[in-house]
């Protein structure tokens, strides 16, 4: 039995921000962190606990602050350090905490770090990245990077290979140097020195690296092999890490871990794990083809959607926690994926919210996720900002696929579905900008945005501030925090149900995923409503019709 003790997050609700699309409050078109300090009141209202920000560091913005090149310092186009201070101090004020995206695999092609290792062989930071000979006049081996192409970029000026898991302007930090580690370790002290709440980990376990000089099995027509997270003896690393930052402060840690099987998750998240939860991928890469390919489309079926969260709930079944989340700023708007877009309302957006809302974990709210914000579609390549969208479509196109199935692939996969403007009211670009905003906001704004959702009573909103209350200071808070996982009606699929036990208290959660009525066979007679999306009560006993996505919580006694 795994020993949980309590803590200051344990049942907090994550809201995360992509700073660059929040607010502008300079009206240069991207969003900074004088917007996101604006809007403060806006997120205590809602009752979150933790702001999520996405990187704000210093960068060239490649791959839009996820390419670092100052650890130390924060973007001009965001603000300066003083207001990233500023911003810690008025969130603390109201109850909130920010923790930072930590992304510490690789850097910018445009850290000083890299700049010196990149000028000669015999540089003192050479050894700070991964630097390899060809192999008769070829890169080293066969990996592909995350992106597309090979992970290997070649140095003119050196006549060698580097190495990159994701965009040729972002080489790998070479972890297996300890001057290297030493640095990064310091920079996070630091950091949590200034008060930040803590850290979501971006694709650490990338820094462990496959063999330099041995080929992969191919997975691709180009004879490539997408590169693979989570090698032998990353552990080593995540766990000297622990030791000398986290574990010093009293912080809560969540980890963006590709590779990690659920038989490993004990070992990665929880008390004595490198980090306090991990966030899973299983529930949201049901798309994807071999080789992390967005194209073709990929069919996929509800139940392996709920076998998805089935797995993970039972992970943590004997303690821990997980973070319960159905988009973020490198996934398509839940509602585009999850319900057909003749079906987008309200009413299916509190479906989705309260299926994941009653799970065991610590739920994260993506900025506009709690206004019912949908995918964009883009009428071409040109006006999609995000690097792995092009990559796929250029990818795409090299296979033979049309460029119509390629740009319906980035309809239904790009990152900026997620990364149009914040649509705060119906003004020109959704309120988000006085100028032109760096991404093209999308046209749906004048029907979807803050204002209309503070207005209405009724609003996907106020339904989730419902959601954060119910499962921090309500009769049902304890079920929902610490009781036990079972889904039922696992062969169906129309419907999610599961139930959360706490001694004699069970809370049965129904969520129809059809335009249809479904007819489920449960026994709800002496049962509260805890919840329900319709304003018009359900009719329980012994058998229930769910309305067309309809989702219904009771509370009852255990049978």
């Amino acid at each position: 039995m795994i020993v949980v003790t309590a803590k200051w997050w344990d049942k907090a609700v994550v809201y995360q921000v992509y700073p660059r699309s929040f607010k502008d409050a300079n009206g240069d078109g991207v969003g900074d962190l004088q917007g996101i300090l604006s809007k403060l009141g806006y997120l205590q209202k809602l009752g979150i606990d933790v702001i999520w920000l996405s990187p704000v560091f210093a960068s060239p913005m490649k791959d839009n602050g996820y390419d670092i090149s100052d650890y130390r310092d924060i973007a001009s186009e965001f603000g300066t350090l003083e207001e990233m201070d500023e911003l810690i101090a008025e969130a603390d004020k109201r109850g909130i905490k920010i923790i930072m995206d930590l992304v510490i695999n690789h850097s910018s092609d445009q850290h000083e770090w890299f700049k010196e290792s990149k000028s000669s062989r015999t540089n003192p930071k050479r050894d700070w990245y991964i630097w390899e000979d060809p192999v008769d006049g070829r890169p080293p081996n066969n990996l592909r990077s995350i992106f597309g192409g090979s992970c290997w970029t070649y140095d003119e000026g050196t006549e060698q290979y580097y190495f990159h898991s994701f965009a040729k302007e972002q080489p790998d930090l070479n972890w297996e140097n300890p001057e290297v580690r030493s640095a990064l370790f310091g920079m996070v002290n630091w950091w949590l020195d200034r008060g930040i709440g803590g850290f979501r980990v971006d694709a650490i376990t990338f820094i462990k690296k496959q063999p330099v000089h041995e080929n992969q099995e191919p997975d691709s027509f180009d004879g490539t092999a997408i590169v693979s997270p989570n090698q032998p003896g990353v552990g080593t690393f995540l766990q000297e890490m622990k030791d000398e930052t986290f574990a010093k402060y009293d912080i809560f840690t969540v980890a963006e871990a590709p590779g990690v099987s659920s038989e490993e998750l004990g070992e990665f998240a929880g008390e004595d794990g490198y980090f306090d939860m991990v966030i899973s991928f299983d529930h949201m890469d049901l798309e994807l083809n071999e080789g992390a390919k967005w194209y073709p489309k990929k069919e996929w079926k509800l139940t392996d959607f709920k076998n998805a969260i089935t797995k993970d709930q039972q992970v943590i079944k004997e303690g821990g926690t997980t973070a319960l989340y159905m988009e973020n700023h490198d996934q398509p708007r839940s509602l585009s994926r999850f319900v057909a877009e003749k079906d987008h309302s309200v009413l299916t957006g509190k479906m989705l919210a309260a299926t994941y809302f009653f799970l065991k974990g610590m739920p994260y709210i993506y900025q506009g996720q709690e206004i019912g914000m949908t995918n964009v579609k883009f009428d071409s390549l040109e006006e999609y900002d995000d690097i792995s969208s092009h990559d796929q479509y250029t990818a795409a196109v090299r296979e033979g696929y049309s460029e119509e199935v390629a740009l319906d692939t980035l309809h239904r996969r790009s990152r900026d579905n997620a990364r149009t403007p914040m649509q705060w009211d119906a003004s020109e670009n959704g309120g988000f900008t006085e100028g032109t905003p760096w991404l093209k906001a999308n046209p749906n704004y004048s029907e979807i945005n803050v204002e209309k959702a503070l207005a209405d009573p009724d609003s996907l909103f106020y339904f989730y501030q419902k959601l954060i209350a119910l499962r921090k200071e309500s009769a049902v808070s304890d079920i929902i925090q610490d009781g036990t996982y079972e889904q039922l009606l696992s062969e169906s699929e129309d419907v999610f149900v599961y139930t959360r036990t706490l001694g004699e208290r069970r809370l049965v959660v129904f969520s129809n995923f059809t335009d249809s009525e479904v007819e489920v066979d449960a026994d709800t007679a002496d049962a509260q409503v805890v919840l329900n999306n319709y304003q018009e009560a359900p009719q329980l006993g012994g058998t229930i019709t769910l309305r067309p996505y309809e989702t219904l919580v009771i509370d009852r006694i255990a049978k």
